[in-house]
């Protein structure tokens, strides 16, 4: 399950990370999606998640925070009669993971990591295009543009990902790909320009009964 969280993070931040012979028309699209989802006072997404596997399926909630290269998120799954939660921040100096146990025996764990990133496209909604996927097409349906990637070129990514923007706002409204054998569509259901910096702040009164790991 923690893969499949930190995949939902790479999945968002690099969805859109292209070569530049991107076809023109896709490629104005995104820059758009760009601008839209870029705030100097920052972005918060409010996402629904639904994952299939052959023996399940889990449906969660995922909320995301983000200004300049700072960035928190959230996120609850339910699957199997059990909840899971799992947070990850960064505050411009280090990186941090919360993940609750899945069983009794084990406590929660939070990982904190000193580390620095180039810009802010690292952590934050600015598309930036590098080599991700080589193929881009894109179709319009309905309310949205749906842009179809292939051919990736980094391995961490899915070979597939399907993005969906809205023709009206031009927010990213739907991610949806295949994370080792498990389907997952991430569902954007509300875009909010503006958040506090007190979420880019690690707060340990959330974590008091985490072991707690420095790197």
């Amino acid at each position: 399950m923690k893969k499949f969280f930190a995949m939902f993070a790479v999945a968002i931040m690099t969805a859109m990370n292209v070569q530049a012979q991107i076809p023109a028309n896709i490629k104005a699209v995104l820059d758009k999606c760009d601008e839209k989802m870029d705030n100097p006072s920052g972005i918060v997404m409010d996402i629904t998640l639904k994952m299939k596997m052959l023996v399940f399926s889990g449906n969660g909630t995922m909320k995301w925070y983000m200004k300049g290269n700072k960035s928190f998120m959230t996120m609850t799954m339910k699957a199997m009669g059990q909840e899971m939660k799992e947070e990850a921040g960064f505050d411009g100096q280090q990186e941090w993971q919360y993940s609750t146990s899945m069983s009794k025996k084990e406590k929660d764990s939070l990982i904190i990591t000193k580390t620095s990133v180039a810009s802010k496209n690292d952590y934050g909604m600015n598309i930036d295009y590098e080599k991700s996927y080589k193929t881009a097409k894109m179709k319009e349906k309905g309310l949205y543009y749906v842009i179809d990637f292939s051919d990736r070129i980094d391995p961490e990514l899915p070979k597939k990902m399907t993005v969906k923007i809205a023709k009206d706002s031009y927010y990213l409204r739907e991610i949806s790909t295949s994370v080792s054998a498990a389907k997952v569509t991430m569902t954007v259901t509300k875009v909010t320009k503006g958040c506090s910096d007190n979420w880019f702040k690690i707060d340990m009164n959330r974590y008091k009964n985490a072991v707690v790991v420095r790197k």
